[in-house]
């Protein structure tokens, strides 16, 4: 048996694609909408959204793995845009501003390691919300799921 016949990842096709897309949703989302339309802050503000969307779509399958990565990118994601808008929109002083600056680029880096290694189908857990993030998912996924359908449809 070659070493491309074994697939080591117990995870679906579909939760790594779409764990590997939430996590570098800045890199495909928010770096366009940065070059193309809006401004720095701004063009960040859809990657949280789309990745917990993904999340959702993730919950309501029972793919407790996807939903778990992808809350997690969310999260993330919601850091950088807050450290990315406390740069360009705050007075800061110089200094401050840049290390709030490089430390958005390296967890921007970090989300990108995230996704290679979701990709691959390895499980990733951020260093410091990994933990927390795992156990609010876990709660979510044994909560019951309120479905309402539209107005015109029986029971």
């Amino acid at each position: 048996m070659s070493k491309l016949d074994m697939d080591p990842s117990v995870y679906s096709l579909t939760e790594r694609w779409g764990a590997g897309f939430a996590h570098s949703s800045l890199l495909l989302i928010g770096l366009p909408l940065t070059v193309i339309l809006l401004p720095i802050p701004f063009s960040l503000a859809p990657c949280p959204v789309v990745t917990y969307m993904l999340a959702r779509f993730f919950r309501r399958r029972m793919l407790v793995w996807g939903a778990n990565q992808s809350i997690q990118a969310s999260s993330i994601h919601v850091l950088i845009f807050l450290v990315t808008g406390m740069v360009v929109l705050t007075n800061l002083p110089g200094q401050i501003d840049l290390a709030l600056g490089t430390a958005g680029f390296l967890l921007f880096l970090y989300t990108l390691w995230a996704a290679f290694d979701t990709l691959l189908g390895y499980d990733f857990r951020y260093v410091l919300i990994g933990k927390v993030v795992a156990r609010v998912s876990e709660v979510n996924l044994k909560r019951q799921e309120c479905r309402k359908g539209w107005p015109n449809e029986s029971g």
